[in-house]
């Protein structure tokens, strides 16, 4: 019996420690598994939060992009309504501009229109008058006015004897000319200072104010003379030449200016030596 006890004991033991050596392993499994779920869990931790952080910065970007963009969204905005305001207040300057300048035009249209109507009857109402002046009537003189009126109405060369009357209408014109200087030199002498009686003596005459009429009178009537004369023979030679139209009113036209200028230069002088004796006197 003794010995049988002792073969058991044996097997015992052996299952014990095999059995140890199970739960040894399974405990240190089992702490392993507790490290590596704890590795893992401060691994997710870490994690996430990295990920929280990054999902933060992200979203702090992404609104401060929103805010810079609906920032510059505005701006854009009032730009293009500042440009839409100018745009709309330089169509509306425009079209004020247009307006005006429509406004303008028509008034110049309609002054335009009254000027050709008005130039139209003052047209008609110079050629019914030029065709009422008969320059080959002689017992009457033409006026400046209505000699030119008709020398600038003809187109054509008329005939030697009108042309003739044309140039004795232009000698008339002259001697209007004439007396229209000496009348207004008259009047530079003191008044009742002429004695129209007196008559001038060979010998010499003490100056006075009557010598002085005399001679200026004397030298206006010498050279329209002269003038006359020298213009009368150039006209004659100038029809005869059978000249145009154009030839002939230019040459009156320049006979009567040469006059007018003999007339100036003649009035100055006479003028002269009148206030010349009222200082003396």
């Amino acid at each position: 019996m003794i010995e049988k006890n002792c073969t058991v004991f044996p097997s015992y033991t052996a299952d014990e420690k095999k059995k140890a050596k199970l739960h040894y392993i399974s405990f240190k499994l089992l702490c392993l598994s507790l490290y590596i779920i704890g590795f893992y869990y401060v691994f997710l931790n870490i994690s996430l939060e990295n990920k929280s952080l990054d999902i933060a910065k992200n979203f702090n970007i992404c609104k401060r992009n929103l805010g810079e963009a609906e920032k510059n969204n505005k701006g854009s905005k009032r730009k293009k309504n500042l440009n839409n305001k100018k745009e709309d207040i330089n169509k509306t300057k425009h079209n004020t501009h247009n307006i005006k300048w429509n406004d303008q035009k028509v008034e110049e249209n309609k002054s335009s229109a009254n000027n050709d109507l008005d130039n139209s009857k003052v047209e008609n109402k110079s050629n019914i008058s030029i065709s009422n002046i008969n320059y080959n009537d002689m017992s009457k003189n033409l006026t400046e006015k209505q000699l030119l009126d008709v020398l600038n109405s003809l187109e054509e060369c008329p005939s030697k004897e009108d042309v003739l009357n044309l140039w004795r209408h232009t000698l008339g014109v002259n001697r209007e000319r004439l007396n229209a200087s000496l009348n207004e030199l008259f009047n530079v002498f003191p008044k009742n200072s002429i004695d129209f009686s007196f008559i001038p003596n060979k010998e010499g005459n003490t100056l006075s104010y009557t010598t002085i009429w005399n001679k200026c009178v004397s030298e206006f009537g010498t050279e329209t003379s002269i003038n006359e004369t020298r213009f009368t023979k150039e006209f004659y030679e100038l029809i005869n030449n059978k000249s145009s139209i154009d030839d002939i009113r230019n040459f009156i036209f320049s006979c009567l200016d040469e006059f007018e200028q003999k007339y100036k230069e003649l009035y100055k002088e006479c003028e002269a030596n009148v206030i010349s004796f009222k200082k003396k006197g």
